[in-house]
């Protein structure tokens, strides 16, 4: 085992020998909390999964095999909150550039307020897409060894894709040195302390913890131990938290124990009840009010299924 990526121990204990897709060893830094997930492989290996199985895995509608578009779709309907977040820091004079960017959802959305976007992403046909449909620059080439003609960007971008890299803290100091002078980073990645994880009751939090790890995800953070991160990358860094999915998935895994049957299901706001009755439009205005509050909660608490990162110098 390789040491922690932020204090550099070399002590860990495992937390669970099963992941996702089987059998994988999770451990945590007895140090400083960080947890990983034991895997070894190479960067061949690493672009194979993400180019052939990851996208049908991980597809927005699960059991689907989505083309790069029908991905685009999909993905662009859930990304409100995002663009609402990063508003504040857009300008016509600003370069963005996004590390994992997918199908360029994020960039398509933002082109227009931004003097120049450019995207990275390891899945090639999702590269493929955003150059020809897209007409947005992008590469699938490794960040730390990508040359954009010395170019730096304003804002530097990273959703959901840090924890999906097997070296962090040399990603981030390649990040940073695309970061031009007075630009920020905007990092999300899973949040490890988020409420399934540590109040669903047993069985529901063993087998919600068993879905939580996963082959993909190298290292699964929280509020504490990204800060550390990022701190050792010499960034501040302000972190607040929100939560994609909806009160009914998380009643979905408190009673049935299991996810809603897709990521465009557990995301949807709409409420349990199709019909027009004056009960059922009663009942949906409940459950959508306490949606309200749920993600309120979730968000004051750091519970919430994602911990987002603004850090700069």
């Amino acid at each position: 085992m390789n040491s922690c990526e932020i204090c550099n121990s070399t002590d860990f204990k495992v937390v669970s020998r099963e992941i996702r897709e089987g059998p994988g060893v999770i451990s945590k830094c007895s140090s400083c909390g960080l947890v990983i997930l034991n895997i070894d492989q190479t960067k061949e290996e690493l672009k194979k999964y993400y180019n052939e199985e990851y996208q049908f895995a991980n597809s927005l509608q699960s059991g689907k095999e989505q083309s790069p578009r029908e991905h685009f779709q999909d993905r662009i309907k859930t990304l409100q909150q995002i663009v609402k977040r990063l508003s504040s820091y857009l300008n016509p004079n600003m370069r963005v550039l996004e590390i994992g960017c997918g199908c360029g959802e994020l960039l398509y959305l933002i082109k227009d307020r931004v003097k120049e976007v450019v995207g990275v992403e390891i899945n090639e046909s999702f590269v493929e897409f955003i150059n020809n449909e897209l007409g947005i620059e992008a590469y699938s080439e490794d960040i730390n060894k990508m040359n954009l003609d010395n170019r730096v960007f304003d804002i530097v971008i990273c959703i959901m894709t840090l924890d999906h890299l097997p070296n962090p803290f040399e990603a981030l100091n390649s990040m940073k040195s695309l970061m031009a002078k007075g630009g920020v980073m905007y990092i999300e990645v899973p949040n490890i302390e988020e409420a399934m994880n540590c109040y669903l009751p047993e069985p529901g939090r063993t087998r919600f913890n068993t879905f939580f790890w996963h082959q993909a995800h190298y290292f699964y953070f929280s509020k504490d131990t990204l800060t550390r991160l990022i701190n050792k990358v010499g960034l501040n860094c302000e972190i607040t938290c929100r939560h994609e999915y909806s009160l009914m998935n998380f009643f979905n895994w408190y009673f049935a124990g299991k996810p809603q049957n897709s990521f465009l299901e557990a995301t949807s706001k709409a409420g349990a009840f199709n019909g027009d009755s004056t009960f059922e439009v009663g009942m949906n205005k409940i459950i959508s009010e306490m949606d309200i509050q749920f993600h309120n909660l979730l968000s004051e608490t750091y519970r919430g299924d994602t911990l987002c990162c603004i850090a700069r110098e």
